[in-house]
């Protein structure tokens, strides 16, 4: 499948950064738990999961290193980064 939901990701609280990535929901888990164990994990482990494809995941870094913006407008789906993109005036 092309667009299968395989990749499982782990961003911060607010929404800025990818902290993690996974191929299972598991993997995240451990990760993310290892991490709070040890104290490396701000905002005392509070974090978004996310499951996306491959393709989406390599896009949005992409964009996140290209353009330095965070995860969240980085991941905004097509129609709505379009919506706003419309509404900016020079």
């Amino acid at each position: 499948m092309h667009e299968q939901y395989n990749l499982f990701l782990a961003v911060d609280y607010h929404n800025t950064k990818i902290i993690f990535s996974a191929t299972s929901s598991g993997e995240l888990m451990r990760k993310i738990l290892k991490a709070i164990e040890v104290g490396t994990l701000a905002s005392n482990g509070a974090v978004r999961m996310y499951r996306t494809s491959s393709e989406s995941y390599q896009r949005i870094t992409q964009l996140m290193d290209e353009l330095q913006i965070p995860f969240h407008e980085a991941a905004q789906p097509k129609e709505e980064a379009n919506e706003n993109s419309s509404n900016i005036t020079a």
